[in-house]
């Protein structure tokens, strides 16, 4: 069983804040002490993913390994990302860590699988959805992956970036969009994770997350 989780959180802070306190609230602790360890870096100085990724900016990799490292020195045992897009390097950032990195793409893929779904629409951002880092895990289960159009890829972005400047933005262009195909949708973006989507079947790629962590801790809920 592990014994501290490390969050490699600030992208964005909001998710970050949303995972740890999910955590928390899905804890059923009657005293501090029964609560996990959790060491929470917001390192809100890692360059966009989605603009690193595309070249458009400056690459977050060297920022998350040295992000990675100060959560192993540390003691964490565990991490966990809260960032979908950053995960088009998780590969190399698990290659050069010695503790276990969670992979929340391909525990939604496992989820989603294990649903019995065998296709699903994608919400995510441009970065994501470009790199395809969704469809790899997607089709190891054969699972059908239907990706936004430009349009609708454009209101997503429009939504997230609202998100990270600290507003509340209506979802229901959203929505519609996932509306129109009749596709179980994926929150294949933490900002999405912090919305309230009430007329749409989902799963929260964040939420998976979540779990994932009860789990290997040993919480009973």
């Amino acid at each position: 069983m592990y014994k501290k989780l490390g969050i490699l959180g600030g992208m964005g802070p909001l998710a970050t804040c949303t995972l740890y306190g999910n955590i928390i609230k899905n804890t059923p602790a009657r005293t501090d002490q029964e609560h996990l360890n959790i060491v929470v870096l917001n390192a809100s100085y890692i360059p966009d993913r989605t603009a690193g990724i595309l070249n458009r900016g400056e690459s977050p990799l060297p920022y998350l390994l040295n992000a990675l490292k100060e959560l192993e020195n540390c003691g964490c045992d565990l991490v966990a990302i809260p960032c979908n897009t950053s995960h088009f390097f998780y590969e190399q950032l698990q290659d050069s860590s010695k503790i276990k990195i969670l992979n929340m793409i391909a525990l939604t893929a496992e989820a989603l699988a294990g649903a019995g779904i065998k296709k699903v629409y994608l919400m995510a951002t441009e970065g994501t959805i470009k790199t395809e880092v969704y469809q790899k895990y997607l089709s190891m289960h054969d699972i059908e992956t239907i990706i936004p159009s430009s349009e609708e890829t454009s209101e997503m972005m429009r939504v997230i970036y609202k998100v990270k400047a600290g507003e509340t933005p209506e979802s229901g262009e959203l929505e519609k969009a996932a509306q129109k195909h009749n596709l179980p949708v994926i929150l294949g973006c933490t900002e999405l994770s912090t919305l309230s989507f009430k007329n749409i079947e989902y799963i929260d790629a964040m939420r998976v997350l979540q779990d994932k962590i009860l789990e290997l801790f040993g919480v009973k809920r």
